[in-house]
């Protein structure tokens, strides 16, 4: 089957408020902070703008308010090249409103939410075809929509890569049409809180992945599949924010994903993204191109 898209991805997109700060504040705190970005996020849409930056044409389906914020994410979408023909507006609805306060020694970060007014895509609103004209789909939790998305993914002979925004006792019916589930250390030490990291990719492996993964920050990523378990290093970069470092790993693994490299090339090649990611305030101002993922990979190589 010809396919005209290589990913597709499904979630929630964010307009996030970005403010580094000596430290976290504290109660009745009135604080300087020093550099402020206002700039789109949301797992699936900053994954998805990390591959198109790498080269790959990517669409989401989600819904936004319209709002400012909805028509900023939406024109900064189209400027990264990203398919938006299915980014649904509500009349009169609210989009998802995210501040983040980032620590400017550590590059660790706080989150404060506003929830949208406007409801998720539903699965009236979208085709079969939709799903099946890609390669990869991305999913981020589970609906109604997201979980007959995944079957017809599976049925097409598509991967769908999972980057979890819900624990596993929600999630787990989106498992059995997931082959490359991603998750952070945080959700594998909630799911099995005792056990190794290792234990986790290895187990959501046998459960029918056929690539697993659990990114670990700082530490890098364990990797499981066929060939065994691995650990994959972060790269080393001067650190300014640690936010989307996920969905940067996301989007690059993906990206790998359609090259059909050996797992551990597509582990490192991911690793290389996100901690490029790492460069720069917000989730994707330092979002690399092909050719500078390449040069940090060579140059390790030295």
């Amino acid at each position: 089957m010809t396919r005209s898209l290589d990913i597709v991805g499904i979630g929630v997109c964010t307009l996030d408020h970005l403010m580094t700060v000596p430290n976290m504040p504290g109660d009745n705190v009135n604080m300087r902070g020093s550099a402020y970005l206002q700039q789109p996020g949301g797992l699936a849409s900053c994954a998805l703008v990390a591959a198109a930056r790498l080269g790959a044409k990517t669409k989401i389906i989600a819904r936004i308010g319209d709002d400012d914020a909805g028509r900023f994410i939406r024109r900064d979408l189209e400027s990264e090249g990203v398919d938006t023909s299915l980014l649904r507006t509500r009349p009169g609805g609210s989009s998802h409103v995210s501040l983040i306060l980032v620590n400017e020694n550590s590059g660790d970060r706080s989150i404060i939410t506003r929830l949208p007014s406007a409801a998720p895509i539903g699965l009236d609103e979208i085709s079969r075809r939709d799903i099946t004209q890609a390669k990869v789909l991305f999913v981020d939790n589970i609906s109604e929509l997201t979980l007959e998305a995944a079957r017809w993914a599976r049925e097409a002979g598509m991967h769908v890569v999972l980057d979890p925004a819900q624990p596993y006792e929600q999630i787990k019916d989106l498992l059995d049409f997931v082959d490359v589930p991603i998750v952070p250390q945080q959700w594998a030490r909630a799911w099995m809180p005792n056990r190794p990291l290792s234990t986790v990719a290895e187990t959501l492996r046998r459960a029918g992945a056929a690539i697993a993964v659990v990114t670990m920050g700082e530490r890098g990523s364990l990797v499981s599949w066929e060939g065994g378990l691995e650990h994959v290093p972060a790269f080393s970069v001067d650190v300014v924010d640690t936010t989307g470092a996920g969905d940067a790993y996301h989007g690059g693994f993906m990206f790998a994903l359609l090259q059909d490299w050996e797992v551990p090339a597509m582990a490192r090649f991911a690793s290389a993204v996100g901690s490029l990611n790492c460069r720069a305030l917000g989730g994707r101002q330092a979002l690399p191109t092909r050719h500078e993922v390449d040069a940090m990979i060579a140059m390790s190589n030295s």
